[in-house]
């Protein structure tokens, strides 16, 4: 009988602002203490995951156990999805939003009943949607969340959700908004492709194609989203007055904006978006740069086993 291939544990200890470091002499206890096999990587520079994931996918481990928040999730199934193989993902939450571990149910934020799901067999098939060629777990967003994230980028004070929050209600006042002509195959309609709007007709506050309900740490984006329901949710918010959009953004916390005027939803297959100018996207809490105008976003439908309880 051959001996079980060790399990592979990838951190980033600069994840949730050093939550992930001062997770890990705890980790390295539980896996001394348990006799359990295991390589551990850490990471050395932004989005390292990605090609240490690819690496150990390609070397042929099982399971691969993130030690991060959603952006090091979404680096890590990058890499599993480049590698061509399809190894178990296991998450330790140490992020700042940890939206995927809410989004599936998991025990992400309990080292040890993670540690027994990384080294059981249980498993779950979930969805990962594309964007422009990135790949993402949880969400995928532009124009608003775009222009908050990369204005948290330079918030050293704070932590956690509160950086989201502070900064995007400083940015609600002065955000431009952006134009763009949507697009999408409708998932409730057997696939029909629907046109929503003419080039340039409608300016937007944000676009949000999510996979989970929940993004920026604790903003309901999409309430009940599933992520193993092959589609995934286009969220629509046109933009407005100041207050309108203060209003629409309180209610984003509690899930009420979807019932706001400046607010559509629909779930959908792909979604393609023309811009102005090539955006700036955010894929996972990571930004992009869009290689053109034109963005399609589509869902790829159980391509990430998420290992969970047997």
């Amino acid at each position: 009988m051959s001996p079980p291939t060790p399990l592979t544990i990838l951190a980033n200890p600069v994840a949730g602002r050093g939550r992930a470091k001062r997770l890990l002499p705890r980790l390295r206890a539980l896996l001394a203490e348990r006799g359990i096999p295991h390589q551990l990587h850490l990471t050395e520079h932004p989005r390292h995951e990605l090609a240490l994931a690819e690496r150990a996918a390609s070397a042929g481990a099982d399971t691969i156990l993130a030690v991060g928040g959603d952006g090091t999730w979404g680096n890590v199934v990058r890499g599993i999805l480049a590698s061509g193989r399809r190894p178990r993902l296991a998450l330790l939450a140490a992020g700042t939003g940890n939206d995927l571990a809410y989004a599936t149910g998991v025990p992400a934020h309990d080292v040890e009943a993670t540690l027994a799901i990384a080294t059981g067999t249980g498993e779950r098939a979930i969805d990962v949607g594309e964007v422009d060629g990135v790949h993402f777990v949880n969400c995928a967003g532009f124009g608003f969340d775009a222009e908050v994230l990369r204005a948290t980028e330079g918030v050293r004070w704070l932590r956690g959700h509160t950086v989201y929050l502070l900064t995007a209600t400083r940015k609600l006042f002065g955000y431009r908004g952006f134009a763009t002509a949507i697009s999408y195959l409708d998932a409730s309609r057997d696939g029909e492709t629907s046109a929503s709007s003419a080039p340039g007709a409608i300016r937007h506050l944000a676009v949000i194609v999510s996979n989970g309900p929940r993004f920026g740490g604790g903003f309901l984006i999409a309430p009940g989203a599933r992520v193993d329901d092959g589609a995934l949710d286009l969220i629509r918010v046109r933009d407005g007055s100041p207050w309108r959009r203060l209003a629409v953004f309180a209610g984003a916390t509690r899930g009420t904006h979807v019932g706001a005027p400046e607010v559509s939803r629909h779930a959908v297959h792909a979604v393609t978006l023309a811009f102005e100018a090539p955006p700036i996207f955010d894929a996972d809490g990571e930004l992009h740069q869009a290689s053109g105008t034109t963005v399609t976003v589509r869902c790829h439908p159980g391509a990430v086993r998420l290992a969970v309880s047997a």
